[in-house]
């Protein structure tokens, strides 16, 4: 692996029982200079919130809006499993619009990129890696993919959650969708989840969590 594309990586043991989000990590523009978990980071963050173990896979930048992010999201009891890219910035949503700074601006998904992937890059195979050892004691996976890059493969994300019996849940940009067909669950969101969306989430995964707690003591 090249200098630039050097991930330093947490070391992470993940929680037994825990609900693994792994996808598109961002943070929310402020006016006061301190962001907010956006995507990935938020899904994350609300369920924690809700009283669920949770573990958040993903990318940042190497820059300070990373690092306040993953502060901030360990204070709020996160277990992170995040690797920070070298040279690229932490991607920013705007939280008047809710949407990507790119996506209003009109550009393409491969246009908004913002991590230097294109393809099954090495940091992304990696990323697959430690997500296929991650759900062997995960209760489920929610992927999170608004199409800035971070899952190479998505029909491989979803099939380690089926080789391990996981449901799974997917929050994807609608024009990601198409990827997602074999997951338990799709549904379209911008990469700032609404209230009534928050609580919708915390609806399934209760619920999700009661069925896997009933299918592992069968």
């Amino acid at each position: 692996m090249s200098g630039f594309l050097n991930p330093k990586v947490d070391v992470v043991d993940h929680p037994n029982g825990h609900t693994l989000v792994v996808g598109d990590v961002a943070t929310i523009s402020a006016l006061d200079g301190r962001g907010a978990p956006a995507a990935a980071a938020q899904i994350a963050s609300l369920l924690v919130d809700l009283g669920h173990i949770c573990s958040l896979m993903g990318f940042v930048g190497d820059d300070e809006a990373g690092l306040e992010l993953r502060q901030q999201l360990q204070q709020r009891g996160v277990s992170l499993d995040i690797l920070a890219v070298t040279q690229w910035p932490t991607y920013t949503v705007a939280a008047e619009t809710a949407v990507s700074a790119s996506e209003a601006r009109g550009e393409t998904p491969e246009q908004q990129r913002t991590l230097p992937f294109n393809g099954m890059s090495e940091y992304q195979a990696h990323l697959q890696n430690r997500l296929e050892r991650a759900v062997r004691n995960a209760a489920m996976l929610i992927v999170a993919d608004q199409g800035f890059g971070s899952i190479g493969d998505p029909r491989a994300a979803v099939f380690a959650a089926k080789q391990s019996r996981l449901p799974c849940l997917v929050l994807c940009a609608p024009h990601q969708t198409k990827h997602y067909g074999s997951a338990t669950r799709v549904v379209e969101v911008a990469p700032i989840l609404t209230a009534a969306e928050g609580a919708a989430l915390g609806r399934w995964v209760a619920a999700a969590h009661a069925q896997f707690t009933g299918l592992a003591t069968e």
